[in-house]
């Protein structure tokens, strides 16, 4: 019964260290689309960036 208490442990141990690897693969995707004012007009941009639509909000982007 310890044998199997054991490989159970770590059984869990493996799967969070997986599913930990899965959320941080897609937490940059959520930054896609989000609803935030960053800039207004290409002067509120780095030299070199625009003033774009995201879907939601506006962000600087590489022009």
């Amino acid at each position: 019964m310890k044998l199997g208490g054991f490989l159970l442990l770590v059984m869990l141990i493996t799967l969070s260290s997986e599913v930990q690897q899965l959320q941080a693969a897609v937490r940059p995707l959520r930054l896609l689309g989000t609803c935030i004012e960053l800039c207004s007009d290409d002067w509120d941009c780095d030299l070199g960036e625009r003033c774009v639509s995201n879907g939601c909000g506006h962000v600087c982007a590489a022009a």
